[in-house]
């Protein structure tokens, strides 16, 4: 068992037969294994996005989350445009801050932290604000751990003539994900959680109707200009991350989507098991499998347990975020965790808590 041992909301342990895929011997971008290498990983990518539209596309930026989600602000919008930003979280708020750095007008949707957006509250900020074109959510809240409902918010915002963009960093791969059923435009991820892989590949995931509005979109990009991905490589990919993808998505593959799943759920019913039993809350009331927001009791040192677990067991796990800095901790399992770890990190969590 290779330490530390990450128990974060990302990055989280790599696979030692995807990490040595990393080793491969490179070669150029611009050649025909690199189409076919892109061409694997969109082919791989599909099944997970539960993508099969003919006219929808998976990108590989390098970058991190954050960098897929200014290309699709960049990609979707306008200059002085009105978009739609429903917050559950923190990362929800990054939506806010990209847009306003583009100029955009933003009208934001506060929701339930703990139960996060219901298609009741996407339809109320809709009727709120009617000249909203694009609709900005967070399905997995990373500093949260909640998971909302994709399917009736993606029906009702289609009904309603609007582009749908999904951030899907923390829940691709560790729940089931059906872009196509849930009438999901557009859908970004990252490499270093789900997808066991190690940080610095962002993923784009854009159906048709996301496409032809890309094509209107003035918003000054470059880098981030989706169109300049399609057909030839327009600037250095990072190759050894792509080759990493490449192994951990075949591992996806000869596993099953529904061993991965129920994998994923298996460990998250033993980390929220091992929270309650110790007498502490769990945030979210609609519980992700990839990360457990925990709310210890008043006066609990959280500082100090994460500073023990790591220094005493090599373990690390992650505080609050934002307005939940000082109030919660989060234990992250959203990749690879072998039974090994798993038993390791209840009986050293346990340990340091009682």
């Amino acid at each position: 068992m290779r330490k530390p041992l990450l128990f974060l909301p990302g990055p989280m342990q790599v696979p030692d037969h995807v990490r040595a895929a990393g080793d491969k011997p490179l070669f150029s971008h611009r050649s025909r294994q690199m189409h076919d290498l892109f061409a694997k990983l969109e082919k791989s990518m599909r099944p997970l996005l539960g993508m099969t539209g003919t006219g929808s596309t998976v990108l590989f930026l390098a970058s991190s989350g954050t960098g897929a989600m200014e290309s699709a602000i960049t990609n979707l919008t306008s200059p002085g445009e009105e978009i739609l930003v429903v917050v559950g979280g923190t990362f929800a708020e990054r939506w806010i801050r990209i847009a306003n750095a583009y100029g955009l007008t933003v009208r934001v949707a506060e929701v339930d932290w703990r139960k996060g957006a219901t298609a009741a509250d996407v339809g109320h900020a809709m009727t709120q604000w009617p000249d909203a074109k694009v609709v900005f959510v967070t399905w997995s809240e990373s500093s949260t751990g909640v998971l909302i409902d994709l399917e009736d918010i993606g029906n009702l915002v289609r009904s309603q003539n609007k582009l749908l963009v999904v951030d899907a960093v923390s829940g691709l791969a560790v729940s089931p994900m059906q872009m196509d059923d849930w009438k999901v435009d557009a859908l970004i991820s990252a490499s270093q959680k789900g997808l066991m892989t190690p940080a610095g590949l962002g993923i784009v995931a854009i159906a048709e109707r996301a496409w032809q509005k890309s094509t209107q979109a003035k918003t000054v990009r470059y880098y981030w200009d989706w169109k300049n991905y399609k057909g030839d490589v327009p600037c250095t990919p990072a190759l050894s991350l792509l080759l990493q993808l490449e192994a951990s998505l075949d591992y996806i593959d000869a596993q099953g989507l529904e061993r991965i799943f129920a994998r994923r759920a298996e460990v998250a019913e033993v980390i929220r098991g091992l929270v309650k039993r110790l007498g502490m809350e769990i945030f979210a009331l609609k519980s992700g499998n990839g990360i457990t927001g925990v709310i210890p009791p008043a006066g609990f040192d959280i500082s100090g347990l994460l500073k023990r677990l790591d220094k005493d067991f090599d373990i690390q796990i992650a505080e609050g975020m934002g307005r939940l800095k000082a109030t919660t901790f989060r234990i992250g399992h959203v990749g690879h965790v072998s039974d090994e770890e798993l038993a390791y990190f209840v009986d050293s969590f346990e340990k340091c808590v009682r």
